[in-house]
């Protein structure tokens, strides 16, 4: 399983009432294609007969799949014709807060953040995607506050765990982090991501444990550049060179972006 802090800008998620009419079913797919779902949600408001919460759900979905497609101002207008008409649903102003983000009008994100908080402080959706949005913005205390309360409400909520964890991460809180990903590794224990960012918690800390989950991270996604380069870091901090050699050269091999390990490769003769 992939955890990543949840992005609803990647999916159509409001169903319709079912009808007869195709417009309204693919509308409301969320295995249909990000095009087919604004195409035949426009079509459905065209199409007229709906009620008022059955227009806020096209308009919302709209939104999403226009974000989707990378259309953020068509997606903030989207949204905002889901809040004149209903201004209590929270996935409008999730879904605008994700299109305001992307246009970078921060200001703006923040306030329909805020406003989703207050509608459904109770909501994981909510919590982690505040969450994720001050991780992005670097405010790591803020987004470390949210992915807590995500927990408070669910426990057993992975995307929390796992992004808390990151959120630990970035404040140099290497136990914290140690534990969050322990945990989360406890249910699912072939997660490359959890094994990598664990290894990061315990480098310079338990250096053994380290190597030895991004040696396990490798061998879970083999293809995965990240914990070849970080391994041959940490084994060059430890005197092991030809070690480390063999690791940045396996990164560079899998396309490992960072201009020192070009240099490095270089320095080795490619």
């Amino acid at each position: 399983m992939k955890y990543v802090v949840l992005s609803l800008a990647t999916a159509a998620v409001l169903w319709l009432q079912p009808a007869q009419a195709q417009s309204i079913a693919v509308c409301g797919d969320s295995s249909a294609s990000a095009g087919e779902v604004a195409h035949h949600c426009k079509l459905t408001l065209r199409n007229g007969g709906l009620s008022q919460q059955q227009i806020v759900g096209v308009y919302i979905n709209i939104g999403y799949a226009e974000l989707a497609l990378g259309q953020t101002g068509q997606a903030v207008e989207s949204f905002s014709e889901a809040v004149r008409y209903d201004s209590r649903r929270v996935e409008a102003y999730i879904g605008r807060a994700n299109a305001y983000e992307d246009r970078r009008a921060f200001d703006l994100a923040d306030r329909d953040w805020q406003s989703a908080l207050g509608l459904a402080s109770g909501s994981v959706d909510v919590r982690l995607g505040r969450g994720a949005y001050f991780l992005r913005q670097g405010k790591n205390v803020l987004a470390l506050e949210e992915f807590t309360a995500a927990l408070r409400i669910d426990p057993d909520e992975a995307d929390a765990r796992y992004n808390r964890g990151l959120a630990w991460l970035s404040l140099s809180r290497f136990e914290e982090a140690d534990w969050d990903f322990t945990r989360l590794l406890r249910d699912y224990p072939n997660d490359a991501g959890a094994y990598f960012n664990r290894a990061r918690s315990r480098d310079g800390r338990n250096d053994r444990a380290a190597l030895a989950d991004f040696a396990k991270a490798s061998e879970l996604s083999p293809e995965w550049s990240s914990p070849w380069f970080f391994a041959g870091q940490m084994l060059d901090r430890l005197g092991r060179e030809a070690e480390a050699n063999r690791k940045f050269r396996r990164a560079f091999e899998l396309g490992h972006q960072d201009p020192w390990l070009l240099q490095r490769i270089q320095n080795l003769g490619g």
